[in-house]
């Protein structure tokens, strides 16, 4: 199952495959996608893929990989592109607040140089509402709010810039320094609330 412009597999699910030894270990030109598909997201908070299963498709190019190449993939799996809403999921962040919608062109880009991994489908309908947004806001999002308050509470000095960092190597992310003092100064505030 290959598209013309790319050598991309739909790996047999019996198969195991290193990819450090399959791609190198300074691979720059291939990534593999998990994909899942078929079944549909459900409860929120506490988000869970319901359904459906998981296939891996490798040998997917960096520098041609486009939507046209996505629809591809989607179709070797037998779904309409015009009925299936796809999402990638944020490195280690949960169902809650880590999907991304793939929809434009800047998405795809943004998916290659960022993400590169996880994939979920929803077929004819879609359920996720909130997305994981542009610029992180702590205002709106609980989940940030309380991993920052648990980043303070252990560190009560941490500086702006280390917050940044910590939130970053959870989420892969940068986040806007302005909306971080803003939250950070009012948790340390609840935290030194809590410690009185």
């Amino acid at each position: 199952m290959a598209s013309e412009s790319s050598l991309w597999v739909v790996r047999k699910s019996s198969d195991y495959l290193d990819l450090y030894d399959t791609y190198g270990w300074e691979n720059k030109k291939y990534f593999t996608m998990m994909l899942h598909h078929g079944g549909t997201f459900e409860y929120y908070p506490n988000r869970e893929y319901d359904g459906g299963k998981v296939d891996y498709v490798d040998f997917i190019e960096v520098e041609t990989f486009s939507p046209e190449v996505f629809h591809s993939i989607l179709s070797s799996f037998g779904y309409d592109v015009a009925t299936t809403y796809a999402y990638s999921l944020v490195s280690f962040a949960p169902l809650d607040v880590g999907l991304n919608k793939l929809a434009y062109w800047t998405d795809f880009i943004n998916f290659v140089k960022k993400v590169k991994t996880e994939v979920y489908l929803e077929h004819n309908q879609t359920t996720v509402t909130n997305l994981f947004p542009k610029t992180l806001n702590f205002a709106s999002n609980s989940y940030l709010s309380t991993k920052l308050y648990s980043i303070v509470a252990s560190n009560p000095k941490i500086t702006v810039w280390e917050a940044r960092i910590m939130l970053f190597d959870k989420f892969n992310f940068w986040i806007n320094v302005d909306k971080l003092i803003e939250a950070l100064d009012y948790t340390k505030y609840q935290v030194n609330l809590m410690r009185k």
